[in-house]
């Protein structure tokens, strides 16, 4: 079965006419006044910042940016829209600042942006977000890379240098300003055209509420039909997967305090039509297509281990294959990753932001790895596009959002979806429509 960070908006602060100094009065020369400037702020995440408006630094220079500290790969957005302007983007050199010229004739530099690979202090990361380039346009509130400490901040601790200028006096104290910017809010939607044609076969999604209620979405899009049914019980955990082979993704409930699988063969609310025990309590449950077979099954990944038992067969039983992947407290996730028909693993590891997956059943290094999501996503691979392979996509809880990427790297979301508030988002195949047509009338 086809397997079911993203650029982020904020809302501007409107209405503030108030006024400041563009900086404090320095060596007793006053200093222009200027209104508060309306700009998102540009770290999405927890941070700290102070004003040190022309503190005094090395070789008689002065500061003329605000600090902003926060921890490495934290989002950086773009305060207004604009073109970027000058970078320092050699890898593994000098690398990573960036300056955007906005639209209103303002600027704004960003400096010691990343430069490690996630996890590390190697110098050999990459600080930008995908396809942010010299001379590209950028809306207010896109991602344009990630917080770190390049340049002469790797022993000040990661932060952003954030510098603002104005189009007559140049650059002015950044902290009122800061003050005044809108933070984290509406989520930037991106393009309006979903990623399935209406000619393609694709993969769409189902959200769980906490209280196992199913609301099934007949497309990934921003005006989908949505099927809703209830099953299982509160506390259960929710799958979905072709458990009879008709082509059609139907519910699961692996219940943690017993080991249990309870699986139904309709999308409609009623008892299970198959139940069986398999795993240990406690265990991730996972569903997928493992031997290309066309028929779903169900594995288990247990965290403790960093192991994967998968079962090609629907009943008790001992695992058909296991193996070691990954580290404990990964979690894992299901995808047909290269578009062979069969059904892989794939872990998001928290702590550093890294998707890891492989197209085989076995243990080793990953075969791919790449960049996306935040701690607390619930993550995800279908075949958004038709194409016949899966990508990423997480629900962000926070945000009430599912980001779908359509290719298997690094970068921002190419499609966006507010779906509400939910306690899980599971993959569903679209081979067969998503209910039973009714009879037809005689």
């Amino acid at each position: 079965m086809r397997r079911i960070g993203v650029v982020l908006t904020l809302a501007l602060l409107a209405g503030s006419f108030a006024v400041v100094p563009a900086s404090a009065d320095h060596d007793g020369v006053p200093e222009p006044v200027v209104p508060i400037y309306n700009m998102y702020f540009p770290v999405s995440g927890d941070n700290h910042y102070t004003d040190t408006w022309h503190a005094p630094r090395s070789g008689g220079r002065v500061h003329l940016g605000t600090d902003i500290m926060a921890d490495k790969m934290v989002p950086i957005v773009a305060v207004a829209a604009g073109t970027v302007g000058w970078m320092h983007n050699e890898l593994g050199g000098n690398c990573c600042d960036m300056e955007l010229n906005h639209d209103d004739g303002w600027s704004t530099t960003y400096i010691h942006m990343n430069n490690d690979t996630p996890g590390t202090d190697d110098g050999l990361g990459w600080g930008f977000a995908d396809g942010i380039a010299r001379g590209v346009h950028v809306e207010a509130g896109q991602i344009i890379g990630w917080v770190g400490d390049s340049g002469n901040a790797e022993l000040a601790g990661s932060h952003l240098h954030f510098e603002l200028y104005h189009p007559e006096y140049g650059a002015i104290n950044p902290y009122p300003h800061l003050q005044a910017a809108t933070g984290l809010a509406e989520p930037f939607l991106g393009p309006d055209k979903p990623p399935c044609s209406d000619e393609a076969v694709c993969d769409t999604v189902a959200f769980v509420s906490s209280g196992a209620g199913y609301y099934l979405h007949r497309n990934v899009a921003r005006s989908a039909d949505v099927d809703v049914f209830f099953y299982g019980n509160p506390g259960d955990v929710p799958l979905m997967g072709d458990w009879n082979c008709d082509g059609v993704a139907t519910p699961a409930m692996y219940r943690p305090e017993n080991g249990f699988m309870y699986l139904r063969n309709s999308n409609t609310q009623g008892i299970a039509d198959v139940d069986y025990f398999y795993g240990d309590p406690g265990d991730i449950p996972l569903a997928g297509d493992f031997n290309g077979d066309g028929c779903d099954t169900l594995a288990i990944y247990r965290q403790d281990e960093g192991k994967v038992y998968i079962k090609n067969s629907i009943g008790t039983g001992i695992a058909d294959i296991d193996y070691f992947f990954g580290n404990p407290g990964d979690k894992p996730f299901v995808g047909d990753f290269d578009g062979d028909g069969i059904d892989t693993i794939g872990l998001h590891r928290e702590d550093t932001g890294f998707v890891y997956f492989s197209n085989s059943h076995s243990a080793g290094a990953a075969e791919s790895e790449f960049f996306y999501g935040d701690a607390g996503d619930k993550i995800l691979a279908g075949d958004w596009d038709g194409d016949g392979d899966d990508t990423v996509a997480v629900y962000r809880p926070s945000t009430e959002m599912l980001y779908v990427k359509l290719t298997n790297e690094q970068g921002v979301a190419d499609y966006s979806v507010a779906v509400g508030e939910f306690a899980a988002a599971l993959v569903a195949g679209r081979d067969e429509p998503l209910t039973e047509e009714p009879p037809p009338e005689a």
